[in-house]
């Protein structure tokens, strides 16, 4: 089967989306199907190779307009035979490159998120309409999406995955260290590390890393100082995909205290579940809910609740053997119902009822 796949970015440029793609590319390419890539490559971004496992065509982007590219290439790119066009939501170029093709290649879609502007929905709602089939990775996604509305029967739940065999390999936090808290992600206002340091500020004994850039970097920096807990954070900025491993063999846990359904999915979560870590999430009603079974997986906090979530981080701080349990509990979960493999054997049964006519209705 020859599979098309039009996103907006593609590896090394690292983002819950493009990790996605990757991982659905990279799986189907390892179940013998033919796969190929349109993405975008702004200036300064190098292309990559080292861990390029699918063909990759890569339009040349000028600047970004707010959200939008301005990459006049990715339409001409766009523009390869296939069996199966799966157009990755949010990102007008690609529903405007579905849009154009000629004939009647059958077009599936992932939902990942709802455009931001309204501008580009119209458009996007042109390419759900001429959709096959639409894929969210949870049932919150589906309940939370104003532009799914009324394509519900169209819509299939298929859980993303991730590749576990990288993060089985990271050893335990190194023996005798003082307890140590791991968040990765953007540093943005509605990941909530702001919250993260005022309650670090309660556990005196924990120590906390901080992977991630952003518009937020200094203004947190600043309150780490003010709160007198910058001595105990760890600054790591931008940090390449391929090592983030590093990071997670130093901590004994993670935290996502995200504040607001933006956080959608949090593969991070996956990631330090699969790696043996136990994980604090805040009770943000996404899909962070489906993935991390609290008091099995990890711990659960109120949003915003700053004492419950210094609690969730004194109790992990100080119990090694809830700590294990949990680790085996997610690797686990992770093993049964988040790899690359499962999310891609059950893309290639969905494009095949596609093709066969048979496209799913209601979710699985």
């Amino acid at each position: 089967m020859r599979i098309l796949h039009l996103a907006k970015y593609y590896w090394p440029r690292s983002g819950g989306m493009e990790r996605v793609v990757q991982d659905l590319a990279e799986g189907a390419s390892l179940l013998g199907h033919q796969v190929e890539v349109v993405a975008v490559q702004g200036l300064g971004r190098g292309a990559g190779t080292a861990r390029q496992r699918t063909p990759v065509t890569r339009a040349f982007s000028f600047g970004a307009l707010g959200s939008q590219e301005i990459a006049p290439g990715y339409i001409a790119a766009a523009w390869k035979r296939a069996d199966i066009i799966h157009v990755h939501h949010p990102h007008s170029l690609a529903d405007i490159a579905c849009l154009l093709r000629a004939g009647r290649t059958p077009v599936v879609v992932t939902q990942h998120a709802d455009a931001k502007r309204a501008m580009y929905r119209p458009v996007a709602r042109l390419v759900l309409r001429r959709a096959r089939a639409i894929v969210v990775p949870s049932q919150a996604h589906l309940a939370l999406s104003a532009e799914l509305r009324g394509f519900e029967g169209k819509v299939q739940v298929i859980p993303f995955g991730i590749d576990e065999a990288r993060w089985n390999v990271v050893p335990p936090p190194p023996p005798g260290a003082p307890p140590r808290a791991l968040f990765i992600g953007r540093l943005l206002p509605f990941k909530g590390v702001d919250l993260l340091l005022r309650a670090l500020e309660r556990v005196p004994e924990l120590r906390l890393d901080i992977v991630g850039g952003g518009p937020e970097m200094s203004r947190l920096r600043t309150l780490a100082q003010a709160l007198a807990v910058g001595d105990r954070v760890r600054w790591f900025g931008e940090y390449p995909d391929e090592d983030l491993t590093r990071r997670m063999a130093d901590a004994d846990f993670l935290v996502l205290p995200s504040v607001t359904v933006e956080e959608m999915f949090g593969l991070v979560v996956l990631e330090a579940m699969a790696a043996g870590r136990p994980v604090i999430t805040t009770a943000v009603p996404s899909a962070v809910r489906e993935v991390n079974l609290p008091g099995v997986t990890g711990l659960e906090v109120p949003l915003r609740d700053v004492g419950a979530l210094a609690a969730a981080l004194d109790t992990l701080a100080h119990d090694p053997h809830r700590r294990q349990a949990m680790g085996e509990a997610g690797r686990v979960r992770v093993r049964d119902q988040f790899t690359r493999a499962l999310m891609a054997e059950r893309h290639i049964a969905l494009y095949q009822r596609v093709l066969a006519g048979t496209a799913p209705y209601g979710a699985a």
